[in-house]
Formats: structure tokens, sequence, C-alpha cells
């Protein structure tokens, strides 16, 4: 059993290491893109970075950011231990002198978490889910797809990477739990969908109580943390929040922007419950139809973030879905499970 276990990690493991050198190209356009960020707008983590690194007090970030700690301390782990590579051909007169290095980092970071993931979630899909091999590959190419949705420059990667980490080892009461109950220093999404995912499982199968429990001990972590911060260390949140309201939750459906990044996200989330709630089959997955729920909940997110990050929000719940939507397909189109 231990050699059989070694040498599923040892080809998960090499599995891993042949994306990262094959794809070297993606990385390479990704760093670029987010050197030139005045083009490419996105939430430069990186500053954080460099407010550790040089204490200046103008790149201190603001909640909720800064305190999505794993993947601050991940960048900075990265920039302490890999060489700088620099590109030519950026003008970056007017950036910090920190600033291409810590972007570098955070460039490999969203790298790695990309198909770290891939990896991940196949063998997911493939030994927990008990997939076929066809099935699992269906839904890779499908996560692959839908991944795209995600921030490519933040920690969208991470958290989601995160989450589906905790679904691989649910079985695994310990490693589950620890990693539960440490989320809240991952990313709160990640509590906003497995809170919702345990309540349902536990409601309708009396499975995951341990779970959820762990859930919800994180989530008083969490608030317990941003109270301290805001009031006894002068952390404050984002301007982002600012102009929050109930306004920024509404869609039009004729504008090309809520359309492409709001509403075909939501409708792409929801849709393998409706599939399921017609055609009456679940295919030996364990889930309730009530999980629907859970994008619209991550729509609400919107209140504070605004309607075009609608897209990222609710594409957290992927790994939730997506092995309900490839066992649809494989349905559908006739295929039979392989091994």
């Amino acid at each position: 059993m231990e050699k059989n276990n070694y040498s599923k990690h040892f080809l998960i493991f090499v599995i891993l290491i042949l994306a990262l050198i094959f794809s070297y190209r993606d990385f390479l356009v990704t760093y670029r893109m987010m050197l030139i960020g005045d083009y490419f707008p996105y939430y430069q983590y990186q500053n954080h970075i460099i407010y550790i690194l040089s204490g200046e007090e103008d790149f201190k970030d603001t909640l909720p950011m800064s305190v999505r700690y794993l993947g601050i301390y991940l960048q900075l782990l990265i920039y302490k231990i890999f060489p700088c590579f620099k590109l030519t051909g950026i003008d970056l007169a007017n950036k910090h002198e920190l600033y291409e290095c810590t972007t570098f980092s955070l460039a490999i970071l969203n790298y790695t978490c990309k198909y770290l993931f891939y990896v991940v979630f196949f063998f997911y899909l493939k030994n927990k889910l008990n997939r076929g091999l066809l099935e699992s590959f269906i839904g890779l190419i499908l996560a692959a797809l839908f991944f795209q949705y995600l921030e490519n420059f933040t920690l969208d990667r991470l958290a989601v990477l995160y989450l589906s980490i905790i679904l691989y080892f649910q079985n695994n009461l310990r490693t589950s739990n620890i990693l539960i109950l440490l989320s809240f220093l991952v990313n709160e999404k990640i509590l906003i969908v497995l809170g919702p995912l345990f309540f349902f499982r536990f409601i309708f199968f009396r499975k995951n109580l341990s779970l959820l429990t762990s859930s919800f001990f994180a989530s008083i972590f969490y608030f317990v943390m941003i109270f301290f911060l805001t009031k006894y260390f002068d952390f404050k949140f984002s301007s982002i929040y600012e102009g929050a309201g109930i306004d920024r939750i509404f869609l039009d459906v004729f504008n090309k922007s809520h359309l492409s990044n709001s509403i075909l996200p939501i409708l792409f989330c929801i849709l393998p419950y409706l599939i399921s709630i017609f055609i009456k089959k679940k295919f030996d997955l364990n889930y309730s139809n009530f999980e629907i729920i859970i994008p619209f909940i991550m729509w609400i997110l919107a209140y504070g973030g605004g309607e075009n990050n609608i897209g990222r929000y609710v594409m957290h719940t992927i790994p939730l879905w997506i092995p309900i939507l490839s066992s649809q397909l494989a349905y559908f189109l006739k295929m039979k499970k392989i091994f």
C-alpha cells in the first residue's frame, strides 16, 4: 500500500514538473503582461511584498487583500528563493526598484497554482470520485476552460487550488479539518463556498459534520481577526468597497460586459444542477441540487466587489460542479467509463 501511494504521489509530481516545463511560454506571457499592468489593470498584490521588504507605508495593502496570508507569504518565499528573471524591452522607470522582482514572484505563484490545480483536480476526479479515465479528461478540459474566468494575475488561482485540495482530502478528516481551519488565512471565498457545501451535504446525507463545524470555526476566526486588526492595528478596508451597494448586484442582459463577465459565468455554474434536476440522474456522485444556491451566494459578493467581478467570484465554485457536468457530457455523448 505504501509503495502504491509513493508511486501515485511521484506520478503527480512528474506530471506537474512536465506541465511546468512544457508550458513555460505561458509563464513568460503572464509575467510580461503583469509588468505592464498599466495596460492590463489588475490588483497588484506585489505592492504588499514591497511594503514588507521596504517598510514604505505607501505600498501597505488594505483589507481583505492584506490578510490573504498564504498567498502573500508564498510570494515572499518565492522572492527570497528564486533568482529574479528580468525581461527586456519594458520601461519600468516609474516603478519601485522592487517592483519587477516582486511581480516575478507573483507570476511564478500564479503559474504554479494553475498547473498544480490541473493535476490535483484530475486526480480528484479519477481517484476520489472514481470517474473513468475519459470522463476525468473531459472534466480536466472543462476545468481548464472555465479556469480562464479567474483573475490571471492575483490570488484567485491559489484559492481555487486550496479549495480543490480540501475536497481531495475530505475523506481524511484530520487533514481536511486542519486545511479548513487554516483557510481563513488563505481567502475568505473558500469559506463562503465550503460552509454552504458542507451544510447541504450534512442536511441531505448526514455527512461532513466535522467539516461543517471546522468551516464554522474558521469563519469565526476570520471575523475575530478582522475585528482585532481594524480596532487595534489600524487596518482599513479597500476603497473598492466605498461604493458598495445593492445596485452592483443587478445585471443588464443588453450590456456586453455584464453578459460576458457575469451572466454567462452564472449560467455555466448553475447549468449542471438544472440538468440534474431535469434528468434526475446523479451518476453516483454525492451532491445535493440545493448546491445550485452556492454560485448565487458568490454573486452577492458583487455588493462590494462590483458587477464586473461576478464571473470571477462564481467560478470559485468550479471544483463543485465540473464533476457533475463532465459526467453529464459523457452520458449525453454515450461515452462509457474506461478502467
